[in-house]
């Protein structure tokens, strides 16, 4: 798992890097409606809603929804392909996210969150200035990366079109086949459980004990919710002495763990990595075997709304690295476990939720 978790606070101290101003060019931007997605070959995004952005009474610029998902076969985060900054297009003018740290802050909560592949995230996105005018309508939205810095990675996927900024119109919404997704990569595959019920791939067994509300007081229900805990029990099935990361202590052995993504009613997909919570006392426990542990992971997100309550626990593993190490405990085919939140070890009928994973 990534046991250096991103606290929600470092978005105020990103690198100014990551929103540093890009020139708009037509030539490398694909052009859609409201409720159309577009496809780069590594991210699907798609504007669903503008609203105004409001400070009690008074409004001081505009939000928009967006919907992400990660088209790779990567665990990835929009930062890491260089997501440069949005810029809101105005009748006369522009509103970039470079203009205010309101605007930095929510574009950071999509930009360092960690999508599994298939992985979905929703979120508004601020567009702030001090000298706001509402009756400056929005037109359009520019969504912009830094593909010249991406080529030069060969660890991470590239885009697969010279058109890969996003460019959305305001003005118009698209329905029927034009509405649909477009690319992408199918969920990955998993064991099936419940809460409860041990799941199993050859080097751990762990089973979700619970799911409770995580407060920002902490054990205090009289102060605001900022996210959800996942209780879960671990078990070293192996012969070794385990650590679940990805370097090994002496004759102790890692073995891969890559990371958790909570899903929730809505299709959001948040990773353990993006909050800050009991993952690195995880990450740091020796397993002897058939040693357990048991604890919380904490998992919160930009635009937190506790009423989109979770729904699946996707629990992954770098089975291949893993399996190819000599001398290491080697996972079964299937690795990753998908466990189902509102049914127990009895197993039940769920409603579907949207998204996948």
């Amino acid at each position: 798992m990534k046991f250096t978790a991103l606290l929600m606070v470092v978005f105020l101290t990103l690198p100014q890097a990551l929103f540093s101003s890009a020139a708009f060019a037509a030539s490398n931007s694909r052009e859609s409606c409201m409720n159309q997605w577009l496809f780069n070959g590594i991210w699907r995004v798609r504007v669903s809603n503008i609203e105004p952005l409001m400070d009690g009474s008074r409004q001081v610029g505009w939000q928009v929804t967006e919907s992400w998902r990660n088209g790779t076969r990567s665990e990835l985060t929009p930062g890491q392909t260089f997501l440069q900054s949005q810029v809101l297009e105005l009748a006369n003018g522009s509103i970039s996210t470079n203009d205010a740290e309101t605007s930095q802050l929510s574009l950071g909560g999509v930009a360092n969150n960690f999508f599994a592949q298939a992985g979905q995230f929703t979120y508004k996105q601020a567009f702030y200035t001090s000298n706001f005018d509402p009756n400056n309508k929005p037109k359009g939205v520019q969504v912009l990366f830094d593909a010249g810095r991406l080529a030069q990675r060969q660890d991470l996927p590239h885009f697969t079109s010279s058109q890969y900024n996003d460019h959305f119109n305001l003005n118009c919404t698209a329905s029927g086949a034009a509405a649909q997704a477009q690319g992408g990569a199918t969920q990955l595959s998993a064991n099936q459980g419940c809460m409860n019920q041990w799941m199993s791939n050859g080097v751990w067994k762990m089973r979700v004990t619970g799911l409770t509300p995580r407060y920002l007081g902490e054990n205090d229900p009289s102060s605001n919710q900022i996210g959800w805990k996942v209780n879960q029990e671990w078990v070293n099935i192996s012969h070794w002495s385990t650590l679940p990361g990805i370097f090994n202590s002496g004759p102790i052995v890692a073995t891969n763990v890559t990371d958790e993504y909570l899903v929730t009613q809505s299709g959001n997909n948040v990773s353990s990595a993006s909050a800050a919570g009991d993952m690195g006392q995880f990450g740091l426990h020796v397993f002897q075997p058939g040693g357990s542990y048991s604890f919380g992971q904490f998992f919160t997100w930009s635009s937190f709304d506790k009423n989109d309550r979770p729904v699946r626990l996707l629990v992954t593993f770098n089975a291949r690295a893993q399996n190819a190490l000599p001398k290491h405990p080697h996972y079964n085919k299937t690795a990753n476990f998908r466990i189902d939140l509102t049914c127990g070890a009895a197993g039940c009928r769920c409603p579907a939720a949207n998204g996948v994973n």
